[in-house]
């Protein structure tokens, strides 16, 4: 089984407000691209299964959204779009 971030592959627009303040935040990318230097080439699968989080198995892509109102930053899951076969010949 497969599975995409609609976010990060540009098929799904971001559309989260700011707990705080309601204001639309700025996607700072995923957040496991924040996890050192090399981070953004690591395998996406092999990061989950090493960052203590469910998302994985749950097909979820947490993102970093700013608040450039309040300056505050939050982890925002993302729902991946899964599908069985992607790749393969049927």
């Amino acid at each position: 089984m497969n599975s995409l971030c609609p976010v990060c592959n540009a098929l799904q627009d971001w559309n989260q407000t700011c707990p705080e303040c309601g204001r639309l935040l700025t996607d700072q990318g995923r957040l496991s691209d924040s996890y050192g230097p090399y981070s953004a080439y690591r395998p996406i699968d092999e990061l989950k299964l090493t960052n203590g989080l469910s998302d994985l198995h749950a097909h979820i892509c947490y993102h970093i959204g700013l608040c450039e109102t309040c300056g505050r930053q939050y982890e925002i899951p993302v729902r991946e779009w899964v599908q069985d076969g992607i790749g393969s010949s049927s």
